[in-house]
């Protein structure tokens, strides 16, 4: 009886360390259940936060490429726009300049039948008339005799004593120059006093 009751507290022992390991097994289960679900939780995480990024990054992509294009259209309507005004200045500038053409052509007319009197008139208004237009469009004409040398105005072709005026004055034109906007666009060729 004593070997059946050691078989039988063997067994129970066994079966305890059975129902212990089952238990330890299942709680190691549990244990990795939870541990694979914080995982799964975490990686869903990480997929919505990296889903999110994706969209995020394609809203960057879209926005910079509508950027793109917006600019290309508008460097494209900028270039028009110029092109535009500079034609339609010229236009303008030649509508101006037909009148004096016009008065050219009958001032020529007139020398056929006159002395030449009418000749003399007739390009005496036109030079008025060019001088005009030129003013209107911004050109002015530099002032030179008389006034002090400058090399950023004047071009000094020639030197000459004079009694009348001090060293370094203009005592002649020899050919006008002209300032358009306040930018010399050709200097006046003049004789300056030694």
């Amino acid at each position: 009886m004593v070997e059946e009751e050691k078989n039988m507290a063997e067994e129970q022992e066994a079966e305890l360390n059975q129902d212990q390991a089952a238990e330890a097994s299942e709680d190691i289960k549990a244990e990795l259940d939870e541990e694979v679900s914080e995982t799964d939780q975490q990686f869903a995480e990480l997929e919505e936060e990296l889903a999110k990024e994706k969209e995020e990054k394609e809203k960057y992509i879209d926005r910079l490429q509508r950027l793109q294009a917006e600019f290309s259209n508008y460097r494209k309507r900028v270039i028009k726009e110029k092109s535009n005004l500079a034609e339609q200045a010229t236009k303008d500038f030649i509508v101006e300049l037909l009148p004096i053409i016009d008065n050219f052509e009958r001032a020529l007319a007139s020398s056929l039948n006159d002395e030449g009197d009418g000749v003399l008139k007739g390009v005496e208004m036109i030079y008025r008339q060019l001088n005009n237009l030129l003013t209107k469009t911004g050109v002015e004409a530099i002032v030179t005799v008389g006034e002090e040398f400058d090399p950023n105005l004047h071009n000094a072709v020639m030197k000459e004593e004079s009694e009348d005026y001090e060293s370094g004055v203009i005592i002649e034109e020899l050919q006008k120059g002209y300032i358009f906007n306040e930018s010399v666009i050709r200097p006046a060729m003049v004789k300056v006093s030694e």
